[in-house]
């Protein structure tokens, strides 16, 4: 950042800003297993839906497929230029947190 602080970003396809959202603004090493035993739980069967929500982003885990809202411009007015929904292949999904985690302890570890 401009500001001298140091953040990991991920840069996604057009359509995927939520997704982005998620992961950076959602996502910690310290969170995460709260997001992959939910999303285990739908892939495992033991449910067939979960509905899971943190700081920007909404998550509707289906077993096959995710959609991913950031509720905080959900109900912009004037939205055309930021997806603020998109859907992932639920284990898709899974694996990208996961790599995401692994991602941020490495960053995590070198600027303490």
């Amino acid at each position: 950042m401009d500001n001298g602080i140091k953040c990991l970003r991920i840069e996604l396809p057009a359509g995927f800003e939520s997704l982005s959202d998620l992961l950076s603004s959602d996502i910690s090493t310290s969170s995460a297993h709260w997001y992959l035993d939910i999303i285990d739980k739908v892939i495992s069967g033991l449910s067939n839906f979960e509905q899971w929500r943190g700081n920007a982003c909404r998550l509707e885990i289906y077993s096959d497929t995710t959609h991913v809202i950031n509720y905080l411009f959900e109900n912009l007015e004037d939205n055309h230029l930021y997806s603020f929904k998109c859907s992932i292949s639920t284990m898709f999904l899974k694996k990208l947190i996961q790599e995401w985690v692994k991602e941020l302890e490495i960053f995590e570890s070198k600027n303490k």
